[in-house]
């Protein structure tokens, strides 16, 4: 009896045991489960952010770029228009500084090609190296469909004419002839301007300036001006010394 006490005794303590064991494992389990629920959570989170990221990257979040890009493209195109439209102001500008909308029924009275007299003269006598000029004359070519200059040049026993476009400043063409003649030189201010002798041509015709030169003739420096009116052409001769005017009709 008392070897089956004792042995009982013993048998309830180890079940005592066992069970205290099993306790132990079960909150092991349980603060493990605890612990990886934890952990789940914080990767939820951090998922929500890494979601976050990718709703910001996402062809949606990125469509609006191009938005941009195509304002940028559509302000840069309007640039170069502007652009575009300044320079062809500008060329239009610089075209009617340098005389190109002179036309051929231009009243010379009234508007002037872009070469002057005087850079005409300098540029014929380039052409020729030097040499006394006794002639100038300007006027409409039909031939180039041009305003020009004809310049008369004696160099030695050589007279050349020289054609100088009225607008580019061009040569357009140069003449030689032998000559014997002894010229003498012109002067476009004295001693009468041009101005001074138009004004005295005008009283004698109040038609269009359709051509004028310069030229020594019978020793004496002469303006002639060439006015139309009414499809009638008026020569008008102003001698620059004694100031006299004549007209040819």
């Amino acid at each position: 009896m008392r070897l089956f006490s004792e042995t009982s005794g013993v048998r309830r303590s180890l079940a005592s045991v066992a069970a205290m064991k099993t306790n132990r494992m079960a909150l092991g389990t349980v603060a493990g489960l605890a612990a990886l629920t934890l952990g789940l959570a914080g990767c939820g989170g951090s998922d929500s952010g890494s979601g976050s990221d990718e709703d910001q990257n996402s062809p949606a979040a990125s469509e609006s770029a191009p938005a941009g890009s195509a304002e940028d493209d559509d302000q840069s195109a309007a640039t170069d228009d502007d652009k575009d439209d300044q320079d062809d102001d500008k060329t239009t500008s610089a075209q009617g500084s340098s005389g190109q909308g002179l036309s051929a029924d231009a009243d010379l009275a009234e508007d002037s090609p872009a070469i002057s007299a005087e850079d005409a003269i300098k540029k014929a006598k380039d052409k020729v190296g030097g040499g006394t000029v006794h002639g100038i004359e300007l006027d409409w070519d039909d031939k180039d469909q041009a305003w020009q200059y004809d310049v008369s040049i004696l160099d030695g026993k050589t007279d050349h004419d020289v054609d100088i476009d009225a607008e580019t400043g061009k040569v357009v063409s140069e003449d030689k002839d032998d000559a014997d003649d002894k010229e003498q030189a012109i002067d476009l201010n004295d001693p009468m301007t041009f101005e001074d002798a138009l004004k005295r041509a005008q009283k004698k015709s109040d038609g269009k300036l359709v051509s004028w030169k310069l030229e020594f003739d019978d020793d004496k420096q002469e303006y002639q001006f060439d006015f139309e009116k009414d499809g009638e052409d008026t020569e008008v001769t102003v001698d620059t010394e004694s100031k006299r005017v004549s007209v040819d009709d």
